[in-house]
């Protein structure tokens, strides 16, 4: 009788996989950072009863109502970069929360004007208040290089968007 040899596994050096170690791939930073600062930001928003997409698109909604009078979903959607869709589902829910109102854009029957309510407004003050801290605090070890950082931030979004 015979007896059978395990065979040996054979190995793979790892040290030639590019993502050998994590610490040195861009993208693995990019996502832990990314991680952290939402986690944080997830933290004092769920005091106002507010996820982070919903902070977005009421804040991008102040925002583009001070460029035009009337706004609509997809201009929201365009400008957030998110998927119309969602954009939809979360406008639902912000505005089953009292923070906008649809109107019916008298230029577009098909489409809604947005407008942020009182109560919406109220949130968004104190929400702002509350990322702004959020965003300060975590930057605080870049020191001078905070600004730096956020150029280039918007260097890589514009130039892969």
């Amino acid at each position: 009788m015979s007896k059978k040899t395990a065979e040996t596994p054979i190995k793979t050096s790892v040290s030639r996989h590019p993502f050998s170690d994590p610490e040195n791939n861009a993208g693995f930073v990019m996502w832990q950072v990314s991680m952290l600062w939402q986690r944080r930001l997830k933290a004092e928003l769920d005091k106002l009863e507010l996820t982070h997409a919903q902070f977005l698109l009421i804040a991008a909604l102040d925002y583009l109502s001070t460029q035009k009078k009337v706004v609509s979903q997809q201009d929201l959607a365009t400008h957030c970069r998110i998927d119309k869709m969602m954009t939809s589902k979360i406008l639902n829910i912000v505005q089953k929360k009292g923070f906008i109102t649809r109107r019916k854009n008298k230029m577009d029957t098909r489409s809604k004007t947005l407008v942020l309510s009182e109560q919406g407004e109220q949130t968004l003050k104190a929400a702002l208040k509350a990322v702004d801290l959020v965003d300060g605090d975590f930057l605080v070890p870049l020191g001078l290089n905070a600004m730096s950082f956020q150029d280039d931030m918007r260097s890589l979004l514009k130039s892969n968007f």
